[in-house]
């Protein structure tokens, strides 16, 4: 028997964070915004993650939006994931970077922090998010000079 058809009305929902910061190697940032990046494109992006965009509000501090899976808010050099479910949040870092670069003026990461509290049913998962350590290889291969922290009792709530 399929492991998913024995919990088809389960919901996890332990909550994944993605914070990215973003900056300029020059420093000159004053025509940098993340808020350039156009709703489509963020669709699409969101896509890879398995949510999508429910509604969405800004001020001329911050675009928030409300998913099908959380929610996401985006300021002038900061982006915040914050998803829950089955959804595959690390799946859109690469593709970030990309469109940061390409479409905002920013070509550095100033500073990434991704955190989750351990998963009820991880089985239930899809890749990257099947474990810490293929998280954690995720991350790694991409920004090499990070570092992996595991807080709390591993038999316990952790995060």
């Amino acid at each position: 028997m399929d492991v998913q058809s024995n919990y088809t009305d389960f919901f996890e929902g332990t909550e994944k964070l993605l914070e990215v910061w973003f900056s300029r190697r020059d420093g000159k940032e004053e025509n940098c915004d993340l808020r350039k990046i156009p709703r489509a494109t963020w669709e699409s992006l969101l896509k890879l993650v398995k949510c999508e965009i429910i509604s969405y509000k800004k001020n001329e501090h911050l675009d928030s939006y409300v998913l099908s899976e959380s929610s996401m808010f985006v300021s002038k050099r900061c982006f915040i994931l914050k998803t829950c479910g089955s959804t595959t949040l690390l799946n859109a870092v690469k593709p970030l970077l990309f469109l940061v670069q390409e479409l905002t003026g920013f070509d550095a990461v100033l500073d990434i922090f991704y955190s989750r509290k351990n998963f009820v049913k991880p089985e239930l998962q899809d890749k990257p998010h099947t474990s810490f350590e293929d998280e954690v290889e995720v991350l790694d291969e991409l920004f090499g000079d990070g570092a992996a922290y595991c807080m709390g009792r591993i038999n316990r709530d952790c995060w």
